[in-house]
Formats: structure tokens, C-alpha cells, sequence
């Protein structure tokens, strides 16, 4: 098994067909169905059902598929971040966020930092920006807390700065939306999504936290793209959590969707804190930590 098959089976599990891989990678369709036939030989495993015009993966297929993009990004995101390397004499900054919010502070910071840091950022779920932390594969990380639950940090050996408070309100379809609240009956009557960019339990656990039991976890569902989150909620086929000082500078009034408070439940809020190992932090870490607590004021 190697990168260019790997890369092959997505490109067939996206666009859903043979020919279309083919005429992509300009090779017959023949050559592209036996790579995939190799590959299956070699797992032991078949990925796809062959049905009439079309392709279908089996559960062997969405599990693989999974575990195919996880190793195509980790790969992507090393060879990008070996490119730091080529900067001799620069300050390195490697940093992660979860979310388009947190995110914002991201921009915030690299405007502020100094042209010579060279600085990687690294999306990825809160789990995942905490190990990474953890094992020293990133310097610092802005992940969400004190929302449903909290993380002890400080006995994981972390230090935490809180760069930002807000409270969570809901965004419902226009369609769908003519109070001034979104009442917990229609909490319950419509599944609530959230994005993350990769598997994550962390935001599921934190919004059925925060609702007490109001809907059940299979009842909040995980989409990976924010695009996506957006369209289901635009087009009233799901509700999703949004932080309320920091959607009114993302949102988009085509989109069609009201963000409101949610009825009866008057504490919503939550903080974004950065994280980092609280024994010996770089310099460059205590630098961000400075200009992040600066940029929020």
C-alpha cells in the first residue's frame, strides 16, 4: 500500500466512479479499476460494491476511507511542516485551533507576530490539539472549555491563558425562525450538528452537556466541512451552536440563518483558553500568550 493508491481510492470514493478517476489522471478506466483491485487483494477486504452504474462503499470502505484521509492529511501536514525547516535562523511557532471562531485569533496573532517567526498552524479536533500539546508536536493550541464540562488542565500539566468569553446561542433557518428564542421544543424536533474537521467527541459531549439531557448524543451529529454545517442549517434540516460575539464578524447574510438565544437556558456561556506545557515554555509561547490576551481587549 503506498501514497498514490491511497490518494487513487479517495479520488474514487469522492467523485464515485471509475471512468471519472480515469479521465482525471488521464488513464483508462481499466488501469484504474485494478489498482483498486489490487489494493482490495491486499487488505483482504472489499471496498466497494460494483453495481449498475454506479459504486457503493462497503462498511469495510467507510472504515478505510476514514483511516485513508487521517494518513493523507497527516502526511500533507508533515511535508508542510518540514518545509519550517528550510528557514534558517527564524523563531519556529507551531500552534492548532479547532474551529472558523478560534480561528479568528489565529489571524489575529499572525498579524501581530514578528515576519521573521515562521509560524505552522494545524487544524484539528480538541483531543487532538491536546495530545499533540501534550507530546510536543505543537507549542500551544486554543481549545474551548467551561462549556457543559471542564478539563483540569493543570494536573494534565498544561497552563491555560483565557483569551476569550462568550456564550453559545443557536442558529436556526430563517424559515423557521419568528420568535426572538429558540424554545426547547424545537431543540428536541430537530437533530443539532456541529463541524469538525475530523473525528471528534469532544463538542458532542460538551452541547449535550450544556443541554441537560434536552437531546441525546445520537441526536448530534458531526459534519466535516463548515460549508456544510451551514447549508443544513441555512435549509432547516438541522440547528447548530454558535458563539455569539464571534459569528456576528463570520456571518453571511445569504446563508438565511437567525442566530438566537436559547429559551430557559440563561447560562450558556464558555471561554476559549490558548494551552500550552506549563514546565519551561518558550519564549515565542509566552509571546503569543501576551498578544492573544492583548488582541481581545
Amino acid at each position: 500500500m503506498n501514497e498514490e493508491l491511497l490518494r487513487l481510492f479517495l479520488d474514487v470514493v469522492q467523485l464515485g466512479s471509475f471512468q471519472k478517476v480515469a479521465e482525471k489522471n488521464y488513464v483508462s478506466q481499466r488501469a484504474v479499476s485494478r489498482q483498486i483491485q489490487r489494493l482490495e487483494q491486499n487488505l483482504h477486504t472489499q471496498l466497494f460494491e460494483r453495481k449498475k452504474n454506479k459504486i457503493v462503499l462497503t462498511p469495510a470502505g467507510e472504515f478505510f476511507k476514514k483511516r485513508s484521509e487521517a494518513i493523507i492529511n497527516m502526511l500533507d501536514a508533515t511535508e508542510h511542516e518540514l518545509h519550517r525547516f528550510s528557514y534558517r535562523g527564524a523563531t519556529n511557532l507551531s500552534i492548532g485551533y479547532f474551529s472558523p471562531f478560534d480561528g479568528l485569533f489565529i489571524h489575529k496573532l499572525l498579524a501581530k507576530l514578528s515576519p521573521t517567526v515562521n509560524a505552522f498552524v494545524s487544524e484539528e479536533s480538541v483531543e487532538h490539539l491536546v495530545s499533540d500539546v501534550l507530546m510536543g508536536n505543537l507549542d500551544c493550541a486554543i481549545v474551548m472549555d467551561n462549556y457543559g464540562f471542564n478539563n483540569n488542565y493543570a494536573q494534565m500539566g498544561l497552563q491555560t491563558v483565557t483569551i476569550h468569553r462568550d456564550r453559545m446561542i443557536i442558529g436556526i433557518s430563517e424559515r423557521l425562525g419568528h420568535n426572538s428564542e429558540v424554545d426547547l421544543a424545537t431543540i428536541q424536533k430537530i437533530p443539532v450538528t456541529y463541524y469538525s474537521n475530523e473525528d471528534s467527541s469532544y463538542l458532542k459531549q460538551a452541547f449535550t452537556s450544556s443541554l441537560q439531557g434536552i437531546v441525546r448524543p445520537a441526536e448530534v451529529l458531526r459534519v466535516p466541512t463548515y460549508e456544510q454545517m451551514q447549508m443544513l442549517v441555512g435549509s432547516g434540516q438541522a440547528l447548530a451552536f454558535y458563539p455569539e460575539k464571534l459569528i456576528k464578524i463570520l456571518q453571511n447574510p445569504l446563508e438565511n440563518i437567525c442566530y438566537l438565544p436559547l429559551a430557559g437556558k440563561s447560562n450558556q456561556s464558555f471561554e476559549f483558553k490558548l494551552i500550552f506545557k506549563a514546565e519551561n515554555p518558550h519564549d515565542i509561547v509566552k509571546q503569543v500568550a501576551k498578544i492573544l490576551q492583548v488582541a481581545n481587549d
